[in-house]
């Protein structure tokens, strides 16, 4: 994990650099307050760090309160380092948004316990929003965290001139599924067709839960070729494909439907123009009879 420690003393700096690194963590190291808050700015900045109260350009106090005032995507443990034991500076320091403190000079094995708790408590948000972003049943993301990151990756495709493909899925006849078989085995269809595009997409694709039996892949650097190549092997494995029914006592096979946009290296396309021209290739792969890929 990536730590960052900002500390102006030259004497305490090289004792908790050397420590950390000893422990095996990626160590990052501001001289004053000012530097500090530039490097927990940074997009991949370190969210765990240990700040001395005593700095150059922002104190301890101030910098924890900036940090705290800043919405950073992701929470920073900010652990306040003071040679002053004295209780009503530690209530000022958790006051101003620290969330430990270490006493100078400090104990080896104390610093490791609060990083730790440091190191829990980030881990644990983590999961908290990997899982708020997941379909809960089939494990890719849901339609918002989807939304959230096509928008960034569009920007950064328009940014980077380089092309991005979107693939929209939906799987043909869905409701007779359900109907005929039940809402178990309508799950455990969509699980299926989730989990062959996990297995078919390249590793930096992304894939969402558009809605009910629809999903949709976003191809960042894809050619058009390429993504149409993608949805055809996921076509052909959807469609080769069994899903037991009635404890095994029959199989059901089943297919979909694919329609597919394109952004080039010098479009302009917005989020929603990019979507509808997917959706309306779409609808045109089922109004063609289904199990098929159409380009728009």
């Amino acid at each position: 994990m990536k730590i960052l420690v900002a500390e102006d003393s030259k004497y305490y700096r090289k004792i908790l650099v050397d420590t950390l690194r000893a422990w095996k963590y990626d160590v990052v190291i501001a001289s004053d307050g000012i530097e500090a808050l530039e490097i927990i700015k940074q997009e991949d900045g370190p969210r765990l760090a240990i700040i001395n109260w005593i700095m150059p350009g922002l104190d301890g106090l101030e910098l924890c309160r900036k940090v705290r005032a800043w919405e950073k995507e992701g929470y920073v443990y900010l652990i306040l380092l003071t040679a002053n034991a004295g209780k009503e500076n530690i209530v000022k320091g958790l006051e101003a948004g620290a969330d430990d403190y270490i006493i100078k000079p400090f104990d080896e094995e104390v610093l490791k316990c609060r990083l730790k708790i440091g190191e829990r408590i980030i881990n644990l948000e983590n999961e908290i929003r990997r899982l708020a972003n997941l379909d809960h049943l089939t494990g890719v993301l849901n339609r918002r965290a989807f939304m959230e990151r096509l928008d960034s990756e569009i920007a950064r495709c328009q940014r980077t001139k380089i092309p991005l493909a979107l693939i929209m899925s939906d799987i043909d006849n869905f409701k007779s599924i359900n109907d005929n078989y039940g809402h178990q085995t309508g799950d455990e269809v969509l699980r299926m067709v989730a989990g062959k595009t996990k297995n078919l997409v390249r590793k930096y694709d992304f894939i969402g839960r558009y809605g009910g039996e629809e999903f949709i892949i976003c191809t960042p650097g894809a050619s058009l070729l390429t993504a149409k190549e993608i949805a055809e092997r996921l076509r052909r494995e959807i469609e080769e494909s069994v899903i037991p029914v009635e404890k095994g006592a029959c199989y059901i096979k089943v297919t979909a439907s694919f329609g597919i946009s394109f952004l080039e290296e010098d479009s302009s396309t917005d989020i929603d123009s990019l979507i509808k021209r997917a959706d309306d290739a779409l609808y045109l792969a089922k109004k063609q009879g289904k199990n098929q890929i159409v380009i728009k």
